[in-house]
C-alpha cells in the first residue's frame, strides 16, 4: 500500500506535534509510511505553507518548511498520471488527488476531508480514503 498525503495532513501535523498527523508525517519522513509525490502535489504544499498566515504563526520558519518538504521528496516515490481522470469532486482542485492516487494503486489519500473525496462519479475500488487515525490503527499498532 502507498499513501497520498492530502495538504491538509500536513498543515495539521505542523500546527501540532502531538496529532495522529504529525505522527503520519514523522513515520513518513523515517520512511515507515510509503509515501507518493508528485509535482502539482508539492507546489500544493508549498503555496500553502509559505502563505504569510502560515509563517507568521510562529509555528515554522520559512527555512524549516523548506527542509521539511525537501524531506517529503527525497523519501517519497515520484509518480507521473498519464491519464486524467475526472471524478468530478465538489471541489475540483481536489480531482487532482484522485488522478496521482491512480497511478499508484493500491493506494491511501490521508485526510481529513473524507466526504468531499467520495463524493466524485468516478469511483476506483483500490483507492481509499482514510483519516489518519484509521491508518495508524491499521498499520502501526
Amino acid at each position: 500500500m502507498k499513501y497520498l498525503l492530502d495538504t491538509c495532513i500536513i498543515i495539521s501535523a505542523l500546527r501540532s506535534k502531538q496529532g495522529a498527523s504529525h505522527f503520519l508525517l514523522r513515520k513518513a519522513l523515517m520512511k515507515e509510511l510509503p509515501i507518493i509525490m508528485h509535482f502539482k502535489l508539492l507546489a500544493e504544499y508549498h503555496d500553502v505553507l509559505t502563505r504569510p498566515d502560515m509563517i507568521s504563526a510562529d509555528i515554522y520558519t520559512h527555512e524549516e518548511i523548506e527542509k521539511i518538504l525537501t524531506g517529503l521528496v527525497n523519501v517519497a516515490e515520484e509518480v507521473n498520471p498519464h491519464f486524467l481522470w475526472r471524478p468530478n469532486l465538489k471541489d475540483e482542485k481536489d480531482n487532482f488527488l484522485i488522478e496521482i492516487a491512480v497511478t499508484s494503486q493500491p493506494c491511501t489519500i490521508i485526510t481529513h476531508n473524507i466526504k468531499d473525496l467520495l463524493q466524485g462519479e468516478l469511483l476506483f475500488p483500490s483507492i481509499y480514503v482514510k483519516q489518519p487515525q484509521e491508518v495508524i490503527k491499521e498499520s502501526f499498532k
